[in-house]
Formats: structure tokens, sequence, C-alpha cells
């Protein structure tokens, strides 16, 4: 029996990427890697620092990355350096883009991923501000579950 391929792969390469992948967004991907690695962390909130994300947008990237293991909803954020990208940083670069766009994105209180969706609404809010350029992808499963209307209060 032949295995079938994910439809959704766990990680590529950068290379794979080529163009599409924004060098704005491969700084902010470097700095959230960092800002998970103790010994990086100061890099990560310089890194932010110099994509323009203000000190009050930094200390929100600092307080997702805790949440990003959420088993309902996990992001799997590589090591620092790694020449791969995994679907779910993608999809949370998705994430922000898209809930950047929503006015006023609200979780439900009620819903389990509400301190998840809850920190990426300020992270997305931070992104925002920026001259950071995040380009719309695909979705994997997780990236949709993070996105779910049901859990979400939000107008355009």
């Amino acid at each position: 029996m032949a295995s079938r391929s994910p439809v959704f792969p766990t990680r590529v390469s950068y290379r794979a990427f080529g163009r599409q992948f924004s060098r704005g967004e491969q700084m902010l991907l470097a700095a959230l890697r960092q800002l998970r690695d103790p010994a990086l962390h100061d890099e990560g909130m310089a890194q932010l620092a110099a994509l323009g994300v203000d000190a009050e947008g930094r200390d929100a990237f600092g307080e997702l990355l805790p949440l990003l293991a959420a088993p309902q909803a996990p992001i799997d954020l590589l090591r620092p350096g790694s020449p791969f990208i995994s679907a779910s940083e993608l999809d949370l670069l998705v994430c922000l883009l898209r809930i950047a766009q929503w006015r006023h994105a609200r979780p439900r209180e009620d819903d389990e991923l509400a301190p998840l969706r809850r920190q990426l609404a300020h992270c997305a809010a931070a992104v925002h501000t920026t001259q950071l350029t995040l380009r719309q992808r695909s979705l994997s499963p997780v990236g949709l579950r993070l996105l779910d209307p049901a859990g979400w209060l939000r107008q355009r």
C-alpha cells in the first residue's frame, strides 16, 4: 500500500518559496524563532524593533509564544536558523494578516482557543501598524481552526 503524502507538508524549504516569501516575512519569522530561545530572546526583540514593531507589539509577541503550543491548534516554530518553514509558521503569518484586516477582532470568550486568539489579535494589530507586508496563502487545518468564524466576534 503506497503512503499518501499530506496535503499540507509539515516543512518546506525557503528555496521552495523563492520570491513568494518576502524579506520582511523572513525577518518576522526569524525574530519569532529567536524569541522562543532564551539565549536569543534579546536579538529577537531587537529584530522586531527593526521591523517597526513598537514596544507594546513586541510585548504582545513575547506573550504569544507560550500560547502557540495550544493542543487544539499548535503552531510549530522551528529552531532559529532552520532552512525550513513549517506549515503552521505560514499559518501564523496568514492569521496575522487576516486578523489585522478585520475590525474589532475579538475572540469569543467561551471558546477554548480564546487566549491564543486574543493574543494573535494583539500581534496582528502590532504588525498592521508597521510597513511589513504579509502575503495571502492557503491555510492548513491548523490555520483554518484559528480563523474559524465561530470563534470570533468581528466586523469587516
